[in-house]
């Protein structure tokens, strides 16, 4: 399966198309939820040192699947990715209702970002054990 974007060049009204693999799709719905987590890894170091190396892990985790994907994609790998991706947004999904025993002490509330980039994620985990991945030459 290929996703394709359609485009506009500016000479010319005629759309075209850019063709997207699924691993490269994937690769940056990882890139996307890697910085975003990245991003959080001071703020929740300041409230728990287990939370900032959770954050750093999964950022880097998060990172290194999205060059693997980019770099080498196949079907090994693209499962790996799925469950990263999967247990990354059930962790998000487990601090907005029962907490995560041994990181968070309280139930966060649900945030529109924290939402979309998981939602991304399962998106990204449901493409990337649907599609059969090809090396490329």
């Amino acid at each position: 399966m290929v996703m394709a974007l359609p485009t506009t060049s500016t000479s010319t009204v005629t759309p075209s198309w850019i063709h997207v693999d699924e691993p490269d799709l994937c690769a940056l719905a990882c890139a996307a939820s890697a910085g975003v987590h990245g991003a959080l890894v001071l703020p929740h170091a300041g409230e728990s040192t287990r939370m900032g190396i959770a954050f750093a892990v999964a950022t880097v985790a998060l990172a290194v699947a999205a060059v693997g994907l980019a770099l080498f994609p196949d079907r090994v790998l693209s499962a790996a990715v799925a469950a990263l991706l999967f247990v990354v947004a059930t962790a998000y999904l487990l601090s907005r209702t029962t907490g995560i025993p041994g990181l968070t002490e309280h139930v966060e509330p649900f945030d529109t970002l924290g939402t979309a980039v998981s939602l991304l994620e399962v998106a990204a985990a449901v493409v990337a054990v649907r599609q059969p991945n090809r090396r490329r030459t």
